[in-house]
């Protein structure tokens, strides 16, 4: 190294630090935040896609997403009887009474710390009319199980029934089937959790409600509504179903169905026009995407800008530091 390359370095280096700047620093650093924020906005943004699940009902679909919670299903679902702990005579879900409606069953994902599970719940405790529901489910995953059946108590008064069978459909797969008959009491609740969905399923209930349940003619009450669940566990989007219309739950999304559009064209029309037309088509089609591209173009264009201009002010602070 040249002589004089260092006498310039020794000069800076016996020289005192210039007083930092506090001003500087803050609007550098907030600057870079704002800007860092902006591109995790924007990042966080763009990987949102639709609900990973779905329930399809009479050619509608309805994108759902599981109810969460710390807690394996069946501390979640609570059922108490005089024969748990802790225990209670109303025979009954303690665990989701703030989801519960009257004379309403609900049913909706739960993802705990054990897995997904199918969760029902007819009635709510306390005030409920009673009633009697049905349902059969099929193509159900055979590594699942029954991890709450509301009811379940050693007593004659308990009339539920279950029956799940599991074996290998067409395609050689393993599959159950679940057939649970419900009929409860004023005031008391019935239901079930199913645990073990897994990453892919696609299985289908297929409901009877009142009267047209196995045990209608064990109860008196009657259950007047049908709902599926989703989202947050506090304050869950409510979503009316029929309640004479089987439902199937999956692990795939909602898709966007496509729609074709008919135009009728006279034959008067002359093939000049037709040209024209045409022409007028493929040149709005070309402007829309160009304009598209330069949308994009600019977004991008705006965070890079953006972002250099804190790059800039970073390096002028560190700049007037030395």
């Amino acid at each position: 190294m040249e002589r004089r390359g260092l006498e310039h370095i020794e000069l800076r280096m016996s020289q005192s630090p210039p007083s930092v700047n506090r001003r500087q620093f803050l609007q550098a650093t907030i600057a870079s935040t704002t800007v860092l924020g902006t591109i995790s906005t924007a990042t966080a943004s763009q990987s949102h896609g639709p609900s990973q699940y779905s329930l399809e009902q009479d050619g509608k679909c309805i994108p759902i997403e599981p109810l969460s919670k710390e807690l394996p299903v069946e501390k979640f679902y609570d059922f108490r009887t005089p024969f748990t702990h802790p225990s209670s005579f109303r025979y009954a879900s303690f665990g989701t009474t703030n989801l519960q409606r009257k004379n309403t069953s609900i049913l909706f994902l739960y993802q705990g710390p054990k897995g997904l599970s199918l969760v029902a719940v007819h009635d709510k405790k306390g005030v409920g009319s009673g009633g009697a529901v049905t349902f059969r489910i099929t193509n159900l995953p055979a590594d699942g199980e029954i991890a709450v059946k509301d009811d379940k108590y050693p007593l004659q008064t308990n009339y539920d029934q279950w029956d799940l069978s599991k074996y290998r459909n067409s395609d050689g797969k393993k599959v159950a089937t679940l057939e649970a008959s419900w009929a409860h009491g004023k005031k008391r609740t019935d239901g079930m959790a199913y645990r073990g969905l897994g990453d892919d399923f696609e299985f289908t209930i297929n409901p009877e409600f009142n009267q047209k349940a196995v045990l209608s003619n064990d109860t008196h009450g009657e259950i007047k509504r049908w709902e599926v669940l989703s989202g947050d566990i506090n304050n869950p989007t409510r979503t009316k179903l029929n309640m004479n219309k089987p439902v199937t739950i999956s692990s795939k999304s909602c898709q966007p169905k496509t729609t074709t559009r008919q135009t009728t064209r006279t034959t008067k029309t002359t093939k000049t026009t037709q040209t024209k037309t045409s022409s007028n088509t493929a040149t709005t089609t070309v402007k829309q995407a160009t304009k598209s591209t330069n949308d994009k173009q600019s977004v991008l264009g705006q965070i890079w800008n953006d972002f250099s201009s804190v790059l800039h002010s970073i390096e002028s602070f560190f700049t007037s530091l030395f």
